[in-house]
């Protein structure tokens, strides 16, 4: 790994994406990683809602389609500049003063999981208007309160357009 490759550590100007996706959301999620520049000052964490119950692709997925570098979440681990982290089954991930944390998803048995709503509450709560939240194709509702909390932090939000994407429960919801 050369020092341009390398992952920076966060810092005050950083700014935090959020991206929430579901049903349909790999295409959607492979789309958007390919166009992510490779050296701004951001970091992005991914919560697609996966079945529990089967070993997760998506880190390697989506590590074929951009140069930036994807990393499965480790408890613990600092966020980096410039890398995609992805939330692994059964867990959801909260930002806690520039390191994630995997948490047991508070979420009933039928409630999707990791939870869209509680990473982007999370980042509007740590980073204010540094956050960015992005909902991508999807069922059901969950991410709405999620931007609704980032707008009122004042940071960014973007849905997924409903015409181009496979489900747009989730973008409509978001919008």
């Amino acid at each position: 790994m050369t020092d341009d490759q390398r992952p920076q550590s966060i810092n005050e100007r950083t700014y935090i994406v959020g991206i929430g996706s579901s049903a349909g959301g790999l295409e959607a999620l492979r789309e958007l990683v390919k166009s992510l520049p490779k050296a701004i000052n951001a970091s992005y964490v991914i919560a697609q809602h996966m079945s529990p119950d089967h070993k997760s692709m998506l880190t390697e997925l989506i590590a074929r389609e951009t140069d930036l570098s994807v990393v499965d979440v480790v408890d613990g681990m600092p966020l980096a500049c410039n890398t995609v982290h992805v939330t692994p089954p059964k867990t959801d991930v909260l930002l806690d003063n520039g390191t994630l944390r995997r948490t047991a998803s508070k979420s009933t048995g039928i409630s999707p999981k990791p939870s869209i709503d509680r990473l982007l509450k999370c980042l509007a709560e740590q980073v204010k208007d540094r956050a960015v939240g992005i909902i991508l194709s999807g069922t059901g509702s969950d991410g709405a309160y999620g931007v609704q909390a980032i707008r009122e932090a004042g940071g960014i939000t973007i849905a997924q357009d409903e015409k181009s994407a496979k489900y747009d429960g989730m973008p409509v919801s978001a919008v």
